[in-house]
Order: C-alpha cells, then structure tokens, then sequence
C-alpha cells in the first residue's frame, strides 16, 4: 500500500454531482473567470492534482474539519457549508458554499502556505459570499499551531457588478463552444 496513491486517489476522485455544467458557475472558481485563467475552452477539462496540492488540499481540509468540530462542541450557534445560489440573469447562477455562516457574519476559511495580508487574492469568492448573505463577510486564515485569524472583508458593488460582467462573457463564449 502506497499512502501517496490513496492521497492522490482521495483527492481526485470522482464526485457525484459536482460534474460542470454550462450555466452553473462556483463562487470559488470567479477569480479565475474574471482573470481569464479559466478558459471557456477548459472549462470541462478534469485536472488531477499532483501530490504537493493534494497535501496543501487535504491539510485545508483537516484544519477546516477541526474548526468545525471545535464549533459544534462548543455549541455555536452557526451553519455550515451551506450550499446557496444567486442568480445573475435567467441563464446563469452562481454556487456559493461559505463555510461558516453566522447570524451576522460569515467566515470563509483557507490555510494558505503563504503569508496572507489581506482579502485580495479570495476577492472575488467574498464579494460573491457577501451578496449572498449580506452580512459582513471575514476570510479566515488558518495556520499551525492552530489558530484562526479573521481578516474582514470589504464588500465592493463595482467588483460585484464586473464580476457578473465576466460571468456573463464567459458564458456566452461558453455556449459557442458547446
């Protein structure tokens, strides 16, 4: 038994119903739209991580688990991983999923192997977590030793109107494709 190949295996196996679909865009991934680092071309293309992302992955993933666990001990009073949509126009939806939702804010957590300052990099996902909710919007950085760092996000109505700008390109170019 190789625990590298299970890593691998776990991470980039197949998920029942998270197959892409032309219309239905993740919060997660307009970053990359807006950017053009997501191609309309690529756009149902499976990339399979290489075993140093799948360990950055599933050490997210545990950190995340952990936060979870804590919070339910604890007896928080919160939501978790909710999945959400907001629709753009009667074609296009976006699919949000912030991990913590509170009564007044919502904490969206990464465990960067980077230094983070600020929202910048995630801002794209917060904006659209923000006009999800509507509530104050804190991208949470997770480190070792554990720990939870909350930097607040704040929202930003021209970002949100570019992005489904970019949406709305991507999916017009997308739908030539198809």
């Amino acid at each position: 038994m190789k625990i590298n190949n299970i890593l691998l295996g776990y991470v980039n196996r197949e998920k029942e119903g998270h197959g892409r679909q032309i219309g239905r865009y993740w919060a997660s991934e307009l970053g990359a739209i807006c950017n053009g680092w997501l191609k309309p071309e690529d756009f149902f293309k499976d990339k399979d991580k290489e075993l140093k992302g799948t360990r950055m992955i599933l050490t997210g993933v545990a950190m995340e688990d952990m936060l979870h666990k804590i919070f339910q001990e604890m007896k928080v009073d919160y939501d978790y991983q909710t999945r959400q949509e907001i629709k753009i126009d009667d074609e296009i939806v976006i699919t949000v999923k912030p991990d913590f939702v509170f009564k007044d804010f919502v904490i969206e957590t990464k465990f960067p192997f980077s230094e983070i300052e600020n929202t910048d990099k995630y801002a794209h996902q917060l904006e659209a977590e923000y006009q999800t909710n509507k509530k104050q919007v804190y991208l949470g950085i997770l480190s070792v030793p554990f720990d939870l760092r909350l930097i607040e996000y704040t929202p930003n109505e021209n970002m949100w109107v570019n992005i489904c700008e970019k949406v709305v390109l991507f999916h017009k170019k997308l739908k030539k494709l198809k």
